[in-house]
């Protein structure tokens, strides 16, 4: 039985997807996932044809005081867990995030002696790692973990280079493992090809959540720079919500070359949108993966991405380009490359997409799984 800890199961398909897909493979599963408020309960929930397999949503968190008492919060989850599972049918931890939920893994793993595995995301190197009084306990969930694994190479290059993992010696990077999200199987199945031909004006698309890490304040600046060199452009902006929501609508509500939509869920509806974008624009100042990059890239559209951030080197092909997140001209500069250059983004989408199908990405967790009960 393999025991999940996932403190965002509720808030990303991402998860849903490589419990799924686990599943289908005959894993036998447990998902506990502590949530913040009762509205979650039931969020990204499946019907798990294990008999043994179950998610358990376990409104343990309060929204204000776990944000800011870390171990406090570790406390009251390594209690409330040991309340709900039972520890002798437990032959692993997954745990999904370095701190919030390695931290759990760590205390079970003394008292149980169960092996864990991590997963290192965007919050945990640009966060949690940088609070001074957590970094002994960071190092210790690291080095009692069977494996650590990173979503993209490049935050395992970032990981790598921090002072503090490199005293740790090599035994903490051979842990190490690098394994892609995957995608949804919609744009598995509906890949388009590379559209070669770019629109006057050009159609520049948005999709995301309205908040400073996501840039779109920057974005918008960069774009108002491109159309001032005599490139028109016009700016789709899909979501909504988030802290910068209403400086963003109050910004761009005189402006016709910018429409916001609100959110839309439909994949067709997005399929559609993708089918009218000549570049995706998300210059993210973090993240950890951005799967709607991988969305844009199966409608064989080139996209405009954060340097050293998010789908950074993952793939080989020529997709687009990457940004300095913090410079209005770095974004526009890219832009223009994109706009100039745009038959030279010759990747092929299916080839992109193919490294991102969720039942391969499964097996790859199944084999560490598997190695770890065999030692």
């Amino acid at each position: 039985m393999i025991l999940h800890i996932t403190n965002d199961y509720a808030g990303s398909s991402v998860y849903k997807n490589l419990i799924s897909n686990l599943d289908q493979s005959g894993v036998k599963q447990i998902i506990y996932t502590p949530i913040k408020s009762s509205k979650s309960i039931g969020k990204n929930s499946i019907e798990l044809k294990e008999k043994e397999s179950k998610i358990i949503y376990s409104n343990v968190l309060n929204m204000h005081i776990d944000r800011v008492l870390f171990n406090i919060k570790i406390n009251k989850i390594d209690k409330d867990i040991k309340t709900k599972v039972e520890f002798n049918k437990v032959s692993c931890i997954h745990a999904h995030t370095w701190f919030s939920d390695g931290a759990v893994a760590l205390k079970l793993n003394k008292e149980f002696n169960i092996p864990y595995i991590i997963a290192v995301r965007g919050s945990d190197l640009n966060q949690f790692w940088k609070l001074p009084h957590l970094k002994k306990q960071g190092l210790e969930i690291l080095s009692k973990a069977t494996k650590i694994i990173f979503i993209t190479p490049r935050y395992r290059e970032r990981f790598l280079e921090i002072n503090k993992v490199k005293q740790q010696g090599a035994c903490l990077a051979e842990k190490t493992i690098v394994i892609l999200n995957g995608l949804d199987n919609y744009w598995l199945k509906n890949v388009k090809p590379r559209r070669m031909i770019i629109n006057l004006p050009v159609n520049l698309l948005y999709i995301g959540v309205f908040s400073k890490t996501k840039n779109v304040l920057r974005l918008i600046k960069s774009i108002e720079k491109v159309n001032d060199l005599g490139i028109k452009c016009t700016l789709t902006l899909v979501g909504g919500g988030g802290h910068q929501e209403k400086k963003i609508l109050s910004q761009v509500s005189n402006k016709t070359n910018i429409t916001f939509l609100g959110k839309i869920y439909s994949k067709t509806a997005l399929s559609k949108l993708f089918k009218q974008t000549d570049i995706f624009v998300m210059p993210s100042i973090q993240e950890t993966f951005g799967l709607v990059y991988a969305e844009a890239l199966s409608q064989g559209i080139p996209v405009l991405y954060t340097r050293n951030e998010g789908i950074d080197g993952v793939f080989k092909e020529n997709i687009g380009v990457a940004v300095n997140p913090k410079s209005v001209e770095s974004i526009a500069d890219g832009l223009l490359k994109i706009i100039e250059n745009y038959n030279k983004f010759n990747f092929n989408p299916q080839q992109v997409v193919g490294q991102l199908d969720w039942s391969k990405i499964a097996k790859k967790y199944t084999d560490i799984y598997q190695n770890i009960l065999e030692k």
